[in-house]
């Protein structure tokens, strides 16, 4: 049975931004929907925001939706995962790359989640059939080339933006996240 699991982004919860339409929809369709509370969200600890992947127990029936940092988790549990833990598809929402460099981002707040050498994008292309990634270039918080550098390094499927933000506060709908999803 398909599943999807939500990551949801720092400073938020399942319960804000366009999530909330996200679990009706999957819902309508009767698909499991999971979306994890993550504990911390001011300050996020690496390693709980992965053991509550580990928690929803993705499988090759699993659609992995990451927003913003949850989809640096996803790519992070992904890296850390046994070649035979496959999943069926990812789906970044506005994700951070994987190097401190340039980021905005301060490492000592933030250990585990942004490296020196960024994501592994091989070892992380070994568990999934297909990649999606979702960015707009109007993105404030994370830029761009943040969501260009994943897709490239993920040979993903990239859908642009121009007046999507961050995906935030001021978005209660993504149809084409709908799309992807299929």
């Amino acid at each position: 049975m398909m599943k999807v699991i939500l990551m949801h982004g720092k400073h938020a919860d399942p319960t804000q931004k366009w999530y909330p339409w996200l679990a009706s929809e999957m819902g309508k369709r009767g698909i499991e929907f999971i979306a994890p509370a993550l504990p911390h969200t001011d300050e996020p600890v690496f390693e709980e925001w992965l053991s509550e992947i580990d928690k929803c127990n993705p499988d090759q029936d699993t659609i992995m939706v990451g927003h913003s940092r949850g989809g640096v988790a996803v790519l992070r549990w992904l890296e850390r995962q046994p070649e035979n833990i496959k999943v069926k598809k990812v789906i970044l929402v506005a994700t951070n790359g994987g190097k401190i460099e340039g980021s905005k981002i301060a490492q000592k707040s933030n250990p585990g989640f942004y490296t020196d050498r960024g994501y592994d994008f091989e070892r992380i292309k070994s568990h999934w059939d297909s990649f999606v990634v979702l960015h707009s270039n109007d993105d404030n918080v994370v830029p761009f080339s943040a969501g260009v550098e994943n897709a490239k390094g993920l040979n993903a499927k990239i859908l642009e933006f121009t007046d999507r933000g961050h995906f935030g506060d001021n978005i209660n709908s993504i149809s084409e996240l709908l799309e992807a999803l299929q």
